[in-house]
């Protein structure tokens, strides 16, 4: 039986700020019973109030392994959570609730999925809150979250104002306001003014969104001076490490932002090795290096892999199947593999970081004249034939939307005379093909990247969005016109012309971050310009 006496006597020691005493007390009690759950959760708790979470975790650990109850499992979700283990938060604190609700297990489950990226469970979460909450602000802040994600995004700022309207202190409200901001309005200078609002009530990682928001207003040091900040709270944020990084490529400084940039979450590639290249590192003799990012990016980057066989005697690429038979044509001597196939104790490297330890600079960009051939599709028609894009996925929704283009927009194009354009939108969410049946959708036959750079070899132009298309493209030598948006990603600089990427890359990219209208006017007279 535990020592109640010295139990409550350790309790009162702790609020009164005599650590050490009330310390003492508990493993005192531990020593004569340390077996016991409802001493090792007190225990657990005493150290969280402590913000010793390595400790608290080990507690609550021993405490659940004995018996688990609601406190001990709800404790080791908002341990792992401030621990901001994330994936180990949301696994507890979702059992958790099999003893029992509150709102805090929830505000934190919910917070935890949406850290994950597992969305769908997020929602869920997140609209079961706010039926049992509806009054709680934490539980508002989730459910417009969540209607963001769903895509709701009138219906989240319409829910955001109406709150702050009656609780203008809610930090997290001003934050989402102001994503919402970015993604209806592309209006960054209002959402910058509500992450500052969100910063002075107390909300931290709102800094984080202030440095995107100067970033993508073009003010980098500004950014840079925010990222800093966040990362003095919050030292091993890899979001922030990586997007430093990206704001110093952006601006051309090679090595150092390559020094963030390479520190990136590549948790989706590593977990197949044991061996992953560290900066500095000697290039051995065999190595396996990796697709990580999109597939746009493995493509720019594989132009990189002749200068890595020249130091590496064997170089195995683990490719996804749709895009190894195009780099199989074009890159001899590589021995192609599964993601299944790779030795785990094989050095390791990734094919977007292979500029940066090959040490070839921006400076020194290989083969943008192009790298890929191919065959040509038959595709047989007395119009001239055009190649569009007008949709990026596979990112996070502020990236997507920012790279997405309403094909409505597009209509001036899709209307030339004695032109025929030819779908190559893959994933078409906005339901471009089906909405303008006088494109001939070519996409909808493609398996690999094989027939997709037939399709574009038998184009005069590609037109599109910035997505894999236009790395193929340019990587074959096709002329294309590329649209980049306002703040634009960091593989194409500050460059609003050409890239050094790819000489036959021509950039139509905006000057206001609301409108398309001048790209696309200039896009028309480029095209009435090319088959004059």
């Amino acid at each position: 039986m535990i020592d109640l006496n010295l139990l409550n006597k350790a309790l009162l020691l702790t609020q009164e700020g005599k650590i050490g005493e009330a310390e003492e007390i508990y493993q005192e009690l531990l020593k004569k019973d340390g077996d016991n759950y409802l001493l090792l959760s007190s225990v657990g708790l005493f150290y969280v109030s402590l913000r010793d979470f390595t400790k608290a975790e080990e507690y609550l650990k021993k405490s659940c392994e004995i018996k688990e109850t609601l406190g001990s499992v709800s404790a080791l979700g908002f341990c792992e959570f401030e621990k901001r283990d994330f994936e180990k938060a949301a696994k507890a604190l979702e059992h958790a609730l099999d003893f029992g609700e509150n709102k805090d297990i929830y505000n934190k489950l919910v917070l935890s999925l949406f850290q994950i990226k597992s969305y769908k469970k997020a929602v869920e979460y997140a609209e079961k809150m706010f039926e049992l909450y509806p009054d709680d602000p934490d539980s508002t802040a989730n459910m417009v979250k969540a209607l963001t994600q769903s895509g709701k995004l009138m219906e989240a700022e319409k829910m955001c104002v109406e709150y702050l309207k009656k609780h203008p202190d809610k930090s997290s409200l001003w934050f989402h306001l102001g994503f919402l901001k970015e993604l209806i309005y592309s209006d960054d200078r209002q959402a910058l003014e509500c992450y500052k609002a969100a910063a002075e009530l107390g909300n931290n990682e709102a800094f984080y969104n202030i440095a995107v928001s100067y970033q993508k207003m073009g003010d980098f040091n500004t950014a840079e001076e925010y990222y800093h900040k966040m990362l003095e709270i919050y030292p091993n944020n890899i979001d922030t490490i990586t997007s430093l990084g990206m704001c110093l490529l952006t601006q051309k400084k090679f090595k150092e932002g390559y020094e963030y940039f390479f520190h990136r979450d590549k948790s989706a590639t590593d977990k197949r090795t044991n061996n992953p290249y560290k900066i500095g590192e000697k290039i051995p003799k065999e190595v396996v290096v990796m697709c990580d990012q999109g597939f746009g990016d493995h493509i720019q980057f594989a132009r990189y892999l002749p200068f890595l066989q020249q130091k590496a005697k064997k170089v195995y690429l683990a490719v996804s199947d749709n895009l190894r038979g195009l780099l199989e044509k074009n890159f001899s001597g590589i021995n192609y593999i599964t993601y299944d196939e790779i030795d785990p104790e094989m050095k390791s490297m990734k094919i977007t970081d292979l500029a940066y330890i090959l040490d070839m600079d921006f400076d020194h960009i290989p083969y943008s004249e192009g790298y890929i051939k191919s065959e040509t599709a038959e595709i047989v028609s007395d119009k001239r034939k055009i190649g569009l894009c007008w949709e990026a996925g596979n990112a996070g929704i502020r990236t997507m939307i920012n790279r997405t283009i309403n094909i409505k927009l597009l209509e001036p194009i899709l209307n030339l005379e004695n032109i025929q354009i030819y779908s190559f939108q893959l994933k078409d969410t906005l339901k471009g093909n089906e909405r303008y049946p006088q494109m001939i959708n070519l996409a909808k036959d493609f398996k690999s990247f094989e027939d997709t750079a037939k399709a574009i070899n038998a184009m005069d132009i590609v037109i599109t969005v910035d997505t894999s298309v236009a790395h193929l493209a340019g990587a074959m030598g096709k002329k294309t016109f590329l649209m980049l948006p306002y703040a634009s990603d960091w593989r194409w600089f500050s460059d609003t012309k050409t890239t050094p990427w790819y000489n036959s890359i021509e950039i139509f990219k905006q000057t206001d971050p609301i409108s398309w209208e001048e790209p696309i006017k200039e896009i028309i007279c480029r095209i009435n310009e090319f088959y004059s």
